[in-house]
């Protein structure tokens, strides 16, 4: 719209160059490895945020933009086990685009460590919370269970299986109720793709929230939909499902899955929550729910019945339709935008993506689309969808991406603040120059297929 003038001048300026235009074409998280040492992009703040098995995270800002990231740091000297573990989750968070994931945004190498700069979620664990309250109100407790179980579906449809979903690996993007919260899950240290028919043996996780298979046998993805009855199960009642005082007696019970509804506080919990835990608990994973299943349940449907009747209002479809006009570099440029906008700025987005997404994969189809622009009261044909959904989709999956969502349907004139584009310009300005060169757009661009 004319807001970023140094951007017009960088696509004129390589309208000829074929790589810049294929990076921005098919770009669309932006996940960059970046060079140099980390001390001289990022300010550290000496507070500890968190320390786990392998590695800290720090608060660091940006020098060039002053965004505040989460910056975590694991030493090269934890042996390959770990090494490994952080490189296969840097694969792994740069594929993932969803609003409960911990986005990562660069990567740092040196010598000695191996550095992620992540979203900042400042609200604590979901283990934090439950450690507080001892036991979540049933609608708090439905609120937190959907999200986990949005994330869950998302993983699950690109086929990979987290193996340690546990309270302590679900962030609060903010410090404010649970009713207006984000909740976002972390840690991918564990997380493996397992293609249909295809099964996991290692034994790994955390005792009290591995599937009965995680302890001895063989698994797939069914095995996180254990782990989310076991916090399910806990954010109800406050205790775990299996209670013994030594990990292996504790190993022992998951083992065999027997469990029951133990303690006075079950005879306060409806019929229907207490449905859907024994639905994940299933000792069977060919009987226990998927996390589409559990979306539909009726305790989570009661939940959302109200948010199921939004939907995206005739502005947002204009804003879809005019996308197509942008060229290739600004579609870009809004994808950096919209992700690196705070909750605040795209949560009626974000709500209208996960009302569009009818079958909750964290994508959105042309049936889907077609379904929600219908309920508007606005006619579109289906070579029109076919259209919008193509011009949107920037990495060629055939579906919308979260994140292609947001870019495509920012309301630009209150979102493109000066303050906005500058930090969206350090991203392109690698050099800090002042000036955005050819060779820095292809390697932002072209960061994301690395």
């Amino acid at each position: 719209d004319g807001a970023w003038p140094g951007l017009g001048a960088a696509c004129a300026a390589c309208a000829a160059c074929a790589a810049c235009a294929a990076a921005c074409a098919r770009a669309p998280n932006f996940v960059r490895r970046a060079d140099g040492n980390i001390s001289d992009a990022y300010d550290f703040d000496a507070q500890l945020l968190g320390e786990g098995a392998f590695g800290s995270v720090f608060q660091g800002r940006h020098r060039q933009s002053g965004v505040i990231r989460a910056i975590k740091t694991v030493p090269k000297g934890g042996g390959r086990e770990a090494n490994l573990a952080l490189r296969r989750e840097i694969e792994i968070m740069q594929q993932m685009d969803h609003a409960h994931i911990v986005r990562l945004f660069d990567f740092y190498e040196d010598r000695r460590s191996l550095h992620l700069a992540m979203e900042l979620c400042e609200g604590g664990t979901l283990f934090d919370r439950i450690a507080k309250a001892r036991r979540f109100p049933e609608d708090e407790a439905a609120l937190v269970t959907r999200q986990i179980l949005r994330a869950a579906s998302y993983m699950h449809s690109n086929h990979l299986a987290h193996r340690d979903l546990k309270p302590e690996n679900f962030l609060f993007l903010g410090s404010g109720g649970i009713q207006d919260d984000v909740l976002k899950l972390t840690d991918f240290g564990l997380a493996r793709y397992c293609p249909l028919g295809q099964m996991l043996r290692s034994h790994v996780g955390t005792p009290t929230y591995m599937a009965p298979q995680q302890v001895s046998g063989t698994y797939d993805t069914k095995c996180d939909m254990w782990s989310i009855g076991v916090i399910m199960y806990i954010l109800l009642s406050g205790k775990p499902p299996f209670l013994a005082d030594t990990e292996f007696e504790t190993l022992d019970k998951v083992r065999l899955g027997q469990w029951k509804f133990a303690g006075a506080c079950w005879g306060q919990v409806s019929d229907d929550a207490k449905s859907l835990v024994k639905t994940l608990l299933r000792m069977s994973p060919k009987l226990r729910a998927t996390a589409e299943d559990a979306l539909d349940h009726a305790w989570i449907r009661s939940l959302a019945s109200r948010a199921s009747r939004r939907s995206i209002d005739a502005e947002v479809v204009g804003r879809l339709r005019s996308f197509e006009t942008h060229n290739r570099l600004k579609r870009a440029a809004l994808g950096i935008v919209a992700r690196d906008l705070d909750d605040s700025s795209i949560r009626p987005l974000r709500q209208a993506f996960e009302a569009l997404d009818k079958n909750q994969d964290g994508k959105l189809t042309a049936s889907e689309l077609n379904e929600g622009i219908a309920r508007t009261g606005l006619e579109a044909c289906s070579e029109e969808i076919k259209r919008l959904v193509a011009n949107v989709d920037a990495d060629g999956s055939g579906a919308i991406d979260y994140t292609e969502f947001l870019a495509a349907t920012l309301d630009r004139k209150s979102v493109l603040t000066e303050d906005v584009l500058r930090k969206a310009f350090a991203v392109f300005d690698q050099n800090g120059d002042g000036k955005i060169s050819c060779q820095e757009l292809h390697s932002v661009l072209s960061a994301a297929q690395d």
